[in-house]
């Protein structure tokens, strides 16, 4: 009898639990978790079913898939997610989709599943696929109250011709996607007027090698893959850009990159500038003067930069410094920034030509505003002691000038630690730090 009562206490205390509790609750379980709270209480029975997030990550994948003895059961798993759509209730805010290695293609409904959820308010959707690429259906662009959207590794064909765009998208990330109509990425970045934050990595297909950036909303973009020139329009707002071209382009055609980089400076208040290009990582004579070329085709060795007079941050990764061009590049990049707070550098091992680099160094240009400098990859060259020293007699406040080595021997190591340490400095608090690999 006092177990019965206890029991029933018990139930009591559950049902009586706020439902703002359990939903917060019921949001941070997995979804098989989360339905078997159902047997916990009358109240709590369909609770789950209205979850205004549904997230079928690996977790899923591996409870529902991996049991089985007979192997992958994919149709099983497809029919848990077809099953749990078609008996929720409410809106769903939120759709998160993992699709594992080796997924059966033609047994995944997603283009089922997104047209419920175009019908139920979706504002964010994630799908992330890592089995063969499959093409996204045409209902993702009837989810017009989204406001995340983030796809990889799917093939978008053309939008509908009553598309008119998502107008609440704010943030958009496609990764390893593929176009398969010329100007479908700029037809769909020209309608989302909403747009703030953009990543696109290695794309593919149709149109794709000249890129074209036109959003006056935009305030942090990520390039990352291979394209022949880069353009932009209006981008007013645009904050903060990381800028990854791969390889060197098969034409060299780019001196709209190049100065679509300078332009940026009078475009907009840009605040942080990642470059990461392999400048001068060449195996060839014919690839040798590349770097050079790249740099001199926007004019920056024969006319510098604009100045970038909002910018708090400015990284440059893979940059051999043995190649003349390259350095020149490094030196007018970083004198037409003044006012960065934080620099960072990394470079490339290349041999040992920094007696050529005879240069008239503005030792009356500050960095008035510079506290941290981060440089990886040191191996000891001339030109790279000669980088050093021009930052440090140039710093007045620099705090901390932070150096990683490339692959040196322990001796080696030392010896370049003990010639660093050796430079005057401009600023009296700037400390030398090696962070140790």
């Amino acid at each position: 009898m006092a177990g019965s009562v206890s029991s029933t206490k018990m139930e009591d205390l559950i049902s009586n639990v706020p439902n703002i509790v359990v939903d917060k609750i019921l949001e941070n379980l997995p979804i098989s978790k989360a339905a078997q709270t159902s047997v916990l209480s009358k109240q709590w029975r369909d609770t789950w079913l209205s979850l205004k997030s549904l997230i079928f990550e690996s977790d899923f994948w591996n409870k529902h898939l991996l049991n089985e003895d007979r192997g992958p059961n994919w149709q099983k798993c497809c029919r848990i997610i077809s099953s749990i759509l078609l008996h929720h209730n409410g809106p769903v805010h939120e759709f998160c989709l993992f699709i594992p290695m080796n997924a059966r293609g033609d047994l995944m409904n997603h283009s089922q599943w997104i047209s419920f959820l175009s019908k139920n308010g979706v504002r964010k959707i994630v799908i992330s696929n890592w089995s063969d690429t499959m093409d996204i259906t045409s209902y993702i662009f009837s989810c017009s109250e989204l406001v995340h959207l983030e796809l990889n590794d799917f093939k978008l064909n053309a939008p509908p011709t009553d598309f008119i765009g998502f107008p609440y998208l704010k943030h958009l990330k496609l990764l390893n996607c593929e176009f398969t109509k010329q100007n479908i990425f700029c037809s769909l970045i020209e309608n989302c007027k909403m747009l703030t934050t953009l990543r696109l990595e290695n794309w593919r297909g149709t149109g794709m090698s000249h890129i074209v950036i036109d959003a006056p909303r935009l305030q942090t973009l990520t390039l990352i893959g291979n394209f022949e020139s880069l353009a932009f329009g209006n981008i007013l707002s645009l904050k903060s850009i990381y800028l990854y071209l791969r390889k060197m382009p098969e034409k060299l055609v780019t001196v709209q990159t190049i100065d679509a980089v300078n332009l940026l400076a009078s475009s907009c208040q840009l605040q942080a500038l990642n470059f990461d290009v392999y400048l001068a990582l060449q195996t060839d004579d014919l690839a040798a003067g590349c770097a050079y070329k790249f740099l001199t085709a926007g004019g920056i060795i024969r006319s510098p930069p604009n100045t970038f007079n909002h910018l708090d941050s400015l990284c440059i990764r893979n940059l051999n410094l043995s190649d003349l061009g390259v350095f020149r590049y490094l030196l007018a990049i970083i004198e037409c920034c003044p006012y960065i707070k934080k620099l960072g550098i990394s470079v490339l091992p290349g041999e040992d030509v920094g007696c050529q680099h005879i240069l008239d160094y503005n030792y009356n240009y500050k960095l008035n505003k510079l506290l941290e400098v981060n440089i990886k990859g040191l191996t000891g060259s001339i030109a790279e002691l000669k980088l050093v020293e021009y930052l440090l007699a140039i710093s007045p406040v620099l705090e901390n000038l932070f150096f990683t080595f490339g692959r040196l021997g322990i001796e080696s190591e030392l010896r370049l630690s003990k010639a660093l340490m050796r430079f005057p400095r401009a600023s009296t608090k700037a400390s030398l730090d090696c962070l140790w690999r």
